[in-house]
């Protein structure tokens, strides 16, 4: 009969130990893991609606402007807006909000792109990938004659 102590730990299973990891490359691996999680869960909820013609959540627009680290300088909005005669004298927080506003609508611009170029398959985004958000989303339909310069990706 066997010894009770090979039955426990047989003679094959040698007890390794276990391998240490420095934490910095531990949570390294973490933070790309849940990167990596996030971005495929973006690209399903993305892709399910389809008939949506290139509509871009909320949410998406909301994460990339959290991602925006620059901002528009003040000085140079309140001196576009002074170049119009009619305009006067501007409120301090005037150019802050105008430059905001500006940041959140070249976010939803960029999604929008974003969303057609992973539509098409491509991994980089170029001026035909704009133009066809731009001609298939309504909110930028101010923008079509400008965009139409520019090569169509259906040619």
């Amino acid at each position: 009969m066997a010894d009770i102590s090979t039955l426990i730990n047989p003679p094959d299973e040698v007890e390794q130990k276990p391998i240490v990891v420095p934490k910095a490359v531990a949570r390294a691996e973490k933070a790309v893991k849940k990167e990596k999680k996030e971005v495929k869960e973006e690209t399903n909820d993305e892709f399910t609606n389809d008939t949506e013609d290139a509509k871009v959540s909320q949410d998406s627009i909301l994460l990339s402007f959290e991602k925006i680290k620059t901002h528009f300088p003040a000085a140079r909005i309140k001196k576009i807006m002074q170049l119009d005669e009619d305009i006067g004298k501007v409120a301090q927080a005037t150019p802050v909000v105008v430059g905001r506003a500006l940041e959140i609508f070249m976010a939803n611009l960029v999604e929008a792109g974003i969303y057609e170029a992973k539509k098409a398959g491509v991994r980089r985004i170029s001026a035909q990938h704009i133009r066809t958000a731009v001609e298939n989303t309504e909110q930028f339909d101010f923008l079509v004659d400008v965009v139409s310069k520019y090569l169509s990706a259906k040619n």
